[in-house]
């Protein structure tokens, strides 16, 4: 491997977060928070200067790049940006334990939104600012990976995307990667800046509604609030909602919107399918609340929406507690949990793009039982699925659920309940934040061993890296086989 091209991208990400880092003391002053403003300025000028070395050490004009060192940045890059937004946690005495402050920063930067804080509103507001921005940063580098990283796998869900994505320029050869992003990252601050608009036109104050919708668009589900959205309105609860459902849609869907090209997103497989789950959920749900207990119509279906849009786009804010509810309610969500989002937007989980494939494949197979003789095609948003990418989608479902039973065994192995292991390592792996047991929407992670904590984080990057990304580099293959 190359190891000074390795450091010298470490070193960029590093001034990337660095300048990211240094705008939480804005709001230090803004709020007078002394003792942040020095500690914000120290750790990020710090991070800065040291970047510029190690940069001008490592410059190359001409680096000779191999797939095995791009495979190697992308899964150290998260625990090496996790370990640097840990600092403001630890370093500040509010998170004590620099374990459970990398847990914090992970959980941001992965999106995942699980933490170990009991009283969120203790800490300074422009920790809390940093604490959502890491949510957003994230989301940025998410977008990075589905355009330049997973189509390398050749997994269909992400060659799929990697097409779609080419339409942003209009041509039939490969777009540059930066021109892709370009446009990506406009529609996801476009969101954003839209989202923060809304939330302070209903009496949002402009510091909430900036860490919300960090949170949201981001798909993240980091609050300010020890009540996450439960204390706001209906309106700003139900605009939430939406923006979590437009977050974990495709982002190239957004762009055909913008142009107009609507027989497109009509067209697309995985949307139609993302909204029937919503809509199917929501209405099951809507009726356990008004039927057994007696929500009124519309308090019913906010509840109900939010929290399946909350699960399913892998957010992971809440209004309710939702393990209260009867069981056959908390079930469904429970069930999302492994489903995750669409692919191309910055949602968690297996994606529903495989779900997609996965029926169309089984319906196929029972069709060939009735017709042996007939020739069948697979068709996903009016391309031809094969069979070889097929068993890769059904490869990666497989290698999911294995490190998914894997991650509960070891959780139940280090003495705790069978409910809190499978609902920690499914909130953690599937980035989604709440899960069920003592991890519910009205609890948190700070009661787990550090052990637990540990295995949880690595089942964070392990998910957001779409599980074979980041366990690549664990293979023997990886490190004796010369791959250029």
């Amino acid at each position: 491997m190359h190891f000074k091209f390795i450091f010298n991208s470490l070193a960029r990400i590093a001034l990337a977060l660095a300048v990211f880092m240094a705008t939480s003391i804005l709001w230090a002053i803004h709020f007078n928070e002394v003792a942040m403003i020095s500690l914000f300025a120290t750790i990020s000028a710090t991070i800065f200067f040291s970047a510029i070395i190690v940069l001008l050490v490592t410059l190359d004009k001409k680096p000779v790049i191999s797939i095995k060192d791009r495979y190697f940045i992308v899964s150290v890059s998260w625990i090496f940006i996790g370990i640097l937004g840990a600092l403001p946690f630890y370093v500040s005495n509010y998170i004590p334990s620099f374990l459970d402050s990398l847990f914090e920063s992970i959980s941001g930067f992965t999106s995942t939104g699980a933490s170990i804080l009991t009283n969120i509103e203790t800490l300074p507001l422009s920790l809390l600012y940093w604490r959502s921005l890491t949510n957003w940063i994230g989301g940025m580098g998410i977008i990075v990976l589905v355009i330049a990283v997973f189509p390398m796998f050749k997994t269909t869900g992400y060659q799929l995307f990697s097409l779609e994505a080419s339409t942003l320029l209009n041509q039939k050869v490969k777009p540059h990667f930066a021109d892709v992003a370009k446009r990506l990252w406009l529609i996801y601050a476009g969101l954003t800046v839209l989202l923060i608009g809304l939330l302070m036109t209903m009496g949002v104050s402009f510091y909430e509604s900036m860490c919300h919708a960090f949170a949201t668009t981001a798909t993240g589900g980091f609050s300010p609030k020890n009540s996450s959205i439960a204390s706001y309105s209906a309106n700003v609860q139900y605009v939430i909602a939406i923006f979590m459902v437009l977050s974990a849609i495709n982002f190239t869907l957004h762009y055909y919107a913008i142009k107009g090209n609507f027989k497109s997103i009509a067209q697309n497989s995985e949307l139609k399918a993302f909204l029937w789950i919503i809509f199917v959920a929501t209405a099951i749900i809507s009726c356990v609340l008004f039927f057994n207990l007696g929500y009124d119509i519309e308090k019913a279906f906010r509840a109900a929406f939010f929290q399946v849009a909350s699960i399913i786009s892998t957010t992971g804010f809440s209004t309710e507690d939702y393990l209260l509810w009867p069981t056959k309610g908390w079930v469904i969500l429970f069930v999302l949990m492994f489903i995750g989002g669409c692919v191309g937007s910055t949602a968690g989980g297996p994606k529903v793009i495989r779900y997609v494939f996965i029926t169309k494949y089984f319906f196929k197979k029972l069709q060939l039982i009735l017709h042996p003789k007939a020739v069948i095609f697979i068709k996903v948003n009016n391309r031809t699925i094969k069979d070889p990418q097929m068993i890769s989608v059904l490869t990666f479902i497989s290698i999911y659920f294995l490190i998914f039973v894997a991650g509960v065994f070891v959780m139940s192995l280090l003495g705790i309940d069978l409910t809190t292991s499978l609902g920690s390592v499914l909130a953690c792996m599937g980035v989604i934040g709440p899960g069920i047991g003592q991890v519910g929407p009205a609890s948190n992670f700070s009661l787990l061993p550090d052990l637990a904590k540990i295995l949880l984080s690595l089942m964070m990057i392990i998910g957001r890296l779409e599980v074979i990304t980041f366990m690549i580099i664990f293979t023997p293959h990886f490190w004796k086989s010369k791959i250029s």
